[in-house]
């Protein structure tokens, strides 16, 4: 996907990967803050949310179970996946 993200000199193009995780730092060089000596600028940091809905309709819960059993990669060892997650959120 692809998404455009303020900076201070305008918008710029991001593209996040397929797999991309929460909290992933993207980093624009030269679009942050001018130098204090005047020499160039600092770099952007984009850090990656994924928002994960608390609340879902029946068809969601449908959808979402459909996803679990296409899905050809599993979490790393020790700890929990999405769906588990998103399991003991809904009670189920």
């Amino acid at each position: 996907d692809e998404v455009e993200v303020p900076t201070l000199d305008g918008k710029v193009s991001l593209k996040i990967p397929p797999g991309t995780q929460s909290g992933k730092f993207f980093r624009f060089r030269g679009k942050g803050i001018p130098h204090l000596q005047g020499y160039g600028k600092g770099d952007e940091l984009v850090r990656i949310v994924v928002w994960t809905p608390t609340r879902l309709s029946s068809e969601e819960k449908e959808l979402l179970k459909k996803l679990k059993g296409m899905s050809g990669t599993r979490p790393p060892k020790g700890g929990r996946s999405f769906f588990d997650k998103l399991k003991d959120t809904l009670g189920m």
